[in-house]
């Protein structure tokens, strides 16, 4: 009987439909192309952001003459700077007795620690946002339950807050740590605008409430909520290239994530002959800022917790 071989991709589009988490943040931020990071000096590119222009006006008939200004364009540095990785080594005896599905039993676990690992990249760039006092909310108290209408308010204000700093009205999210997230639920105001409209962030998201989508992420902190156009946080993510000497090797883009998968031999691990096992990916995320501070993202500040 003819031997049936499974390749490395079909192992990982399996491990893929295991993947349990909802990861939620990369498809919430600007992404990269991974296409810029090639040949790119210390592994950064600039983002260009365009500068803000206010008109002037002269009175018609007058003899006022035309005043120039200047244009400043604000540059912004995004680094692919950190390896997110899992390296498992399985033996022999593991190979052959315990495991009965490589994909549900390795991969996938892999697959989720680095996933997770890369959406805590994203998370750490907005916990580490730099916003002015106006761009923090009026303190929440999770401790006790929220009046009728009172958590819808506080979306109310922050469409306000952005509103006032000029942030386009399109692919506004707010993102809430559990905490926060069960606070909100609590208001029926809140519970009402519920869509039900399960997306391609399924069951993560609350709904559409204010102009927003709300949406529960456990990548930040249970007592963090943020409240951001797309643009304020850039994140950078790479596949690692393909190396000959591996015997089983792919590149997939899952939950809006590019990784690698290797698997290879090494009879002469210093524990014992082992098959190595590596999930990976290049990583790097940055708060979007101009003069300091990111005018496109708003905190919300919790005493509750």
């Amino acid at each position: 009987m003819a031997n049936t071989f499974i390749k490395a991709g079909q192992i990982v589009q399996a491990a893929t439909l295991l993947l349990q988490r909802e990861i939620v943040l990369p498809r919430l931020v600007w992404r990269q192309a991974d296409a810029d990071f090639v040949g790119a000096l210390n592994d950064t590119i600039t983002l260009r952001v365009p500068a803000v222009r206010t008109a002037r006006s002269r009175t018609m008939r007058s003899t006022t003459a035309l005043q120039a200004d200047d244009l400043a364009e604000t540059s912004v540095p995004v680094v692919l700077d950190t390896h997110v990785y899992d390296l498992l080594n399985i033996t022999d005896e593991q190979l052959t007795l315990d495991i009965t599905d490589f994909a549900s039993q390795i991969l996938a676990p892999q697959m989720r620690a680095v996933a997770e690992g890369m959406e805590n990249i994203i998370a750490d760039a907005l916990t580490a946002a730099n916003v002015s006092g106006a761009q923090t909310l009026a303190t929440v108290d999770t401790s006790t339950a929220p009046t009728s209408g009172q958590a819808y308010a506080v979306l109310v204000e922050a469409r306000k807050q952005l509103n006032d700093l000029n942030v386009p009205r399109s692919e506004r999210v707010v993102v809430l740590g559990s905490d926060l997230e069960a606070w909100f639920l609590q208001d029926p105001v809140v519970v009402n605008h519920n869509s039900g409209n399960r997306t391609a962030l399924e069951d993560a998201t609350i709904g559409q409430i204010a102009g927003f989508t709300v949406v529960g992420s456990n990548a930040v902190d249970t007592s963090e909520g943020f409240a951001f156009h797309r643009t304020a946080i850039a994140f950078a993510n790479v596949a690692p290239a393909l190396p000959d000497g591996a015997s089983m090797k792919s590149r997939i883009s899952t939950e809006g994530l590019a990784l690698r998968y290797l698997r290879d031999y090494n009879p002469t691990n210093s524990t014992g002959p082992v098959d190595r096992s590596l999930v990976d990916a290049f990583v790097g995320a940055d708060s979007v800022e101009e003069g300091g501070q990111n005018p496109r993202l708003v905190k919300f500040a919790n005493n509750g917790s």
